[in-house]
């Protein structure tokens, strides 16, 4: 039976651009083939976010990307970051005419995580914003409400989608890759009816030198989902997406703690704090920004290699944000090293849970001793009302 199409509710913003025409069957399937994905991890809601330099093809791919989505019978919300910029009358408070300055000041996180992000994100709102202020008419429509249902897809493009304010939020990325060069010409090109004369030194002047700093100190490549080369518009190309690094260097008797959250520095700075206060505790922090953004399961299977360690430590967005600081405790145990009885034993009470940093020291050493199993630890913290081990 063929999904009844479902609606695609697109941002007010006079910033808008229309559905570009098919391109090609090239296209169009590559499209879908991404769409499919997206809809493979779940039927809850879902966030998409699309980056790549400026003229890259962000917004025409959201857009495609859209329709997919909602002829498979998924509500879908398309926005863009464009529309949560800070108002241009606050410009003389912050510089955003240099490739710096637009970097660090042109675009207001806190109000796409106020209005966008965070809505999307709690199963318990119905509504989210989609615009905040237009880019064009300098409007305010962060009042105006598009309902969120159970199942959404929001599907966001914009440049800079995956600085650490906002990386944490997305289940799927997307980055387009162009040549640095065709850019600028895209870009100048489009904004030649608005900027004039002055469109290519802003594209290359501006944006471009904004987006290499992005990529100098966020590295967001090695986080995504799919990389597409859309230097062909008909012809775009699903590129290998680079790996993250190898997690090396730990010392035989070293508890292991990976970062992946790059959003909050005065909560890591609190975790890296509470970790040292521990005399007896050795232990391996791998903070590299490659890492943001990775789920469990990616981290688990970097560290399986390591035959000598029996349990991983995340510290994650809850651990930056919650009172507590604690790190996800993630086996590093899985169902192909043991038979379906003993897994499901050792998993009885999940195959995570959370530990203060207080506890990564017993945690650590006790499974690699075998004075505790798994099951027990995580049914220890079960018994706390925030899931939390409190001491190992």
């Amino acid at each position: 039976m063929t999904a009844q199409r479902a609606d695609v509710h697109h941002s007010v913003s006079t910033w808008r651009q229309p559905l570009p025409p098919t391109a090609s069957p090239r296209r169009d399937a590559l499209v879908g083939e991404i769409a499919q994905e997206i809809l493979a991890r779940g039927t809850g809601r879902l966030l998409v976010g699309i980056d790549g330099f400026t003229a890259a093809g962000k917004t025409s791919f959201g857009h495609e990307l859209a329709e997919r989505l909602s002829a498979a019978g998924r509500p879908v919300l398309r926005a863009t970051l464009d529309d949560f910029k800070k108002p241009w009358k606050d410009r003389h408070l912050h510089d955003r005419e240099s490739g710096e300055g637009y970097y660090r000041n042109a675009y207001d996180y806190e109000s796409v995580r106020r209005l966008l992000l965070d809505p999307a994100r709690s199963p318990a709102a119905d509504s989210c914003a989609l615009c905040g202020i237009d880019p064009l008419t300098q409007r305010d429509h962060s009042a105006e409400r598009t309902p969120l249902t159970p199942d959404t897809v929001l599907v966001v493009d914009g440049v800079f989608a995956f600085r650490p304010e906002t990386d944490r939020y997305w289940d799927y990325r997307i980055w387009l890759d162009v040549d640095a060069e065709l850019s600028v010409r895209r870009g100048a090109a489009r904004d030649r009816n608005w900027a004039g004369t002055d469109a290519e030194s802003i594209h290359r002047d501006r944006y471009l030198v904004a987006e290499r700093i992005y990529l100098d100190e966020v590295d967001p490549l090695p986080r995504m989902d799919a990389v597409i080369d859309n230097t062909d518009f008909a012809g775009p190309v699903r590129l290998a997406p680079r790996r993250r690094p190898a997690l090396t260097g730990r010392g035989a008797f070293d508890a292991l703690v990976v970062r992946t959250d790059y959003a909050d520095e005065d909560g890591w700075r609190q975790v890296r704090t509470a970790l040292a206060e521990d005399p007896e505790l050795a232990v391996h922090v791998v903070d590299d920004p490659a890492w943001s953004g990775a789920d469990p399961d990616e981290v688990r299977t970097a560290a399986a290699d390591d035959e000598d360690l029996s349990v991983v430590f995340l510290a994650d967005g809850v651990t930056m944000t919650a009172p507590h600081r604690a790190l996800l405790a993630v086996t590093v145990l899985d169902r192909a090293d043991c038979d379906d009885e003993d897994h499901a034993r050792l998993t009885e009470f999940g195959d995570r849970f959370r530990t203060v940093p207080a506890g990564v020291h017993g945690v650590h050493v006790d499974l690699s001793l075998g004075n505790t199993d798994f099951e027990e630890f995580a049914a220890w913290a079960a018994e706390d009302p925030e899931g939390v081990l409190r001491e190992a």
